[in-house]
């Protein structure tokens, strides 16, 4: 599952309004670190009277049994933990990379990152709700992987393309099918430790 990805600058804001891109890149660069961890702080965008607005939260959502829930199953978006905040508190996640590890024989793992191949941003279902000591946080939605992805997880975050992620911004629950984009697959570094890298794959 999901637990660190990378944001940083890019072209592929989801508006045509330079003011809410500067908004979101400058939010974005007030950041601590561009690698989110779980747990750590990143940045989301929500509909705020119909308008774009980015906005500083945590990655994941804490509960007695979880201090940082932060991913959401998309066949599991009836259960009562978050419900309420897909009805009422939708948003995006914008991020550069997102990382998982493969298992292999022996215990070994090895990181991989996922990105676009014009090293634009990827648009992340996701939700939110606010935690009377946490302040604001979000949890990323996940999906059935495309079959390329399956040797390395059995899941994967939610990546949307432009009008579905606004169309879920504005209500539309999308069915989260298996993302049919094109992304750069790479053994790298993992972003809890320094590991081999080799050359890129595109799928």
């Amino acid at each position: 599952m999901c637990n660190a990805y990378r944001i940083g600058k890019s072209n592929s804001q989801p508006s045509s309004d330079s003011a809410t891109d500067r908004e979101i890149a400058a939010a974005i660069e007030r950041l601590p670190s561009p690698i989110v961890r779980r747990g750590g702080t990143g940045v989301v965008v929500a509909l705020d009277a119909d308008h774009l607005k980015p906005a500083t939260m945590r990655w994941g959502f804490a509960r007695p049994f979880s201090n940082a829930i932060n991913n959401t199953r998309s066949d599991k978006l009836d259960a009562p933990i978050w419900q309420d905040s897909l009805a009422h508190r939708r948003c995006l996640v914008p991020i550069s990379e997102f990382y998982e590890w493969r298992h292999h024989p022996g215990g070994a793992k090895q990181a991989y990152r996922f990105l676009r191949p014009d090293r634009g941003w990827m648009w992340i279902a996701a939700i939110f709700e606010h935690h009377a000591e946490l302040g604001p946080c979000y949890s990323t939605i996940t999906t059935e992987p495309p079959e390329w992805m399956r040797p390395i997880h059995d899941r994967m975050i939610a990546v949307l393309d432009h009008s579905p992620a606004l169309a879920f911004l504005h209500g539309e629950t999308p069915s989260f099918h298996p993302y049919q984009g094109k992304l750069v697959a790479e053994p790298c570094p993992s972003p809890l430790k320094n590991q081999s890298t080799s050359q890129p794959e595109l799928f």
